[in-house]
This record gives C-alpha cells, structure tokens and sequence, in this order.
C-alpha cells in the first residue's frame, strides 16, 4: 500500500500532543477510501473526540478514555474495523518485537496497521503502518507529518527512533 499522492502527509499532521492516533486513522481512512480533509486540524480534533468518546466509529459502546491520555488501541482498533469490515486485534508485542515485526508485516498484507510506540515504559506515540518497503515498514509519523522508514533491525531491537520513541508496544 501507497500513500495516497493527492494527499501531502504534512496536511495529516497532529495538531497537540494527544491526538496522533486521530491522526493516523485519518490517514488510513485517506488511504482506504477516496476521503481528504477539507479542514485537517479541525478534522483531527473532532476524531480525536469520537475516538475517546463512548461510542465506537462501529456505533457500538465502548470504554471512554481520558482525551488528555491519548487514543486507546481498542478505538484504533474499532476506527480499522469500521474502514476495513475485518476483524481488528490488538498485538502486544513489547516483550517479543522480532514476532512483532513478523504481524506488523503480515498486517500490511492488506491493509494500514496502527502501531503504538514508548519508551521502555509506556506507549505514548501512535503511528501508521502505511506498507512493506525493503527491509523495513514505511510508517507516518503525525508529530511530524512525514513519512519514514523503519528498518526491520529497529523494530526488533526497540529503537525505532520515530518522534523520539524507542520502543514497540502494539500492532493494531
């Protein structure tokens, strides 16, 4: 999978600390349907909203989160379900990255992956999985509103170095 060329991936960028993962299922719903933004930072925000509210994208409950927290992975997880009509599952692969980068690429087989980055402590950061390049995955980055890539040997030995994150929590 491509990024889409009528899309500049800066225009994706997160507009505060919190709202990367809105960020990166905007992405994936640029990449997966025919969507663009007409007012980016107005429609991250209003994702971020809808992501951390008690209402999936799928209309179905879900746990509320703290928006000053972040996105939760299940809200990434239900926003992928909603864009794609599969089965979503979340993959914490902190302890085993090798395995991790094994199902990050195995995802991209078909579609984007949310992938949620830390330190060696916590998640903090969600990126997106965008496709399979050689030797490594391509990923936005919405800190940055970029796209990079990260080698296999980063992914396995938790120095991704993406926005200042080392370490690989979970493949969404």
């Amino acid at each position: 999978m491509r990024w889409p060329r009528d899309l500049e991936p800066h225009r994706l960028r997160q507009p505060d600390a919190r709202s990367c993962g809105a960020a990166s299922v905007l992405g994936a719903r640029a990449l997966l349907t025919e969507w663009r933004p007409e007012n980016p930072e107005s429609d991250i925000v209003e994702e971020h909203r809808l992501l951390t509210s008690a209402r999936s994208p799928r209309d179905r409950l879900q746990m509320p989160w703290p928006r000053a927290l972040g996105t939760p992975p299940w809200a990434v997880a239900n926003a992928l379900r909603a864009l794609t009509g599969e089965h979503i599952a979340t993959v914490f692969v902190r302890p085993r990255p090798v395995v991790g980068y094994d199902v990050l690429r195995e995802q991209l087989r078909g579609r984007p992956a949310g992938v949620y980055l830390g330190n060696r402590w916590l998640p903090r950061h969600v990126v997106l999985a965008v496709g399979a390049v050689e030797g490594g995955v391509e990923v936005f980055d919405p800190a940055t509103g970029r796209l990079v890539t990260v080698r296999e040997q980063q992914w396995a030995e938790h120095r991704v170095d993406v926005a200042g994150w080392s370490h690989f929590w979970f493949v969404v």
